[in-house]
């Protein structure tokens, strides 16, 4: 259910004047005034900040909220068990997951790590199935994966010093190979692609054959996986985030000092969400306000699906967001080999 808010305005609604009521630029659906106060629909995913009513030319800034969120988690892959199990999803299995990406379709695209698989989930089935690295390719642990919308390509980092392009029919090809561990891939709005690397501390920008790479960012400590924004800025999750502008200028952005993971999603409205392994929980750095908290995830080391904080993670390791939204995220965890699941969070 939508969350609805009674405001007063004493003397201003019900007398036929239109009026607007928004929070941060979002504008509330009314659904009944009087003469002292309204009562209407909050906008989803407004965040927290100052109601503003507007009566024509009257603007006038209400009291400070802070906006409720929803987050539900739950289990879409993966019995938790170590193996390479394909079929129906909640049956599969899968060996340390890492990277994930999803496409127009809501289908998602798997580092399987330790198994040394690239898994495809497919959402109108809900089953897994495997895409298989040949054998005779140098390529040794997939890390992260980011897909090219246009061409279909997937691309894929390895923690050793490879990055390969897999295209439609499943055919590999090595298109970069160079030193020290490549870790995020990202395809950005002008087609190229950017690389991190973790121990040289940058992000290289190179067509999608592997040729013209260019230094893109630098002194960067132990960037992971990145992402853009709408306007074509990349975020780097490191230790800190990093902002690199369409202009080339780099920014470390540190929002949340307390993170404690690899990896970072962004959504349309500008919030930041981490997936903080050592912690076991999901955090949010909300764009209105800049406050950062965490929206679920109990911090025990087990996948337990759940509202909030009632919920909780198993090692949060890959983190994506699809077009609706919705973040998706794998679990591993190191000391145990538990986890191994792909978990689906909705926020409201």
């Amino acid at each position: 259910m939508r969350q609805q808010m009674r405001i007063l305005a004493h003397n201003r609604c019900g007398t036929g004047e239109a009026f607007f009521v928004t929070l941060n630029g979002q504008p509330f659906k009314i659904i009944a005034a009087c003469s002292d106060s309204v009562r209407a629909v909050v906008p989803p995913m407004a965040g927290s900040g100052n109601i503003v009513l507007s009566f024509g030319n009257d603007t006038f800034q209400g009291p400070q909220v802070n906006y409720q969120y929803v987050v539900t988690v739950s289990t879409i892959a993966g019995t938790g068990a170590v193996g390479s199990d394909n079929g129906p999803a909640l049956s599969s299995s899968f060996y340390c997951p890492w990277g994930i990406t999803t496409d127009a379709n809501g289908d998602l695209y798997i580092a399987d790590n330790y198994n040394r698989l690239l898994r495809k989930y497919t959402a109108s089935s809900a089953t897994v199935s495997q895409i298989t690295i040949p054998d005779t390719l140098p390529f040794y642990s997939p890390y992260n994966i980011a897909l090219d919308r246009k061409t279909h390509n997937l691309y894929v980092t390895d923690f050793n010093v490879h990055l390969v392009k897999v295209q439609p029919d499943n055919s590999f090809t090595l298109i970069y190979n160079g030193t020290m561990p490549t870790t995020g891939i990202a395809v950005g709005p002008d087609g190229f692609l950017y690389m991190s690397n973790n121990n040289y501390g940058t992000v290289t920008r190179l067509d999608t054959n592997g040729n013209n790479q260019t230094l893109f960012g630098n002194n960067i400590l132990t960037p992971r996986n990145l992402t853009f924004d709408r306007d074509g800025n990349l975020y780097v999750a490191a230790y800190g985030i990093y902002r690199i502008t369409p202009g080339d200028v780099q920014k470390e952005i540190y929002l949340d000092t307390a993170f404690k993971g690899w990896e970072i999603a962004r959504d349309a409205f500008g919030n930041i969400y981490e997936a903080d392994h050592f912690n076991n929980n999901l955090r949010m750095i909300e764009a209105c306000s800049g406050k950062v908290f965490t929206i679920a995830g109990s911090g025990a080391a087990e996948d337990v699906d759940g509202i909030g904080l009632n919920a909780s993670f198993n090692g949060p390791q890959g983190l994506c967001i699809d077009d609706r939204g919705v973040l998706y995220m794998t679990t591993f965890n190191y000391g145990t080999n538990g986890g191994n699941k792909v978990r689906k969070i909705t926020i409201r």
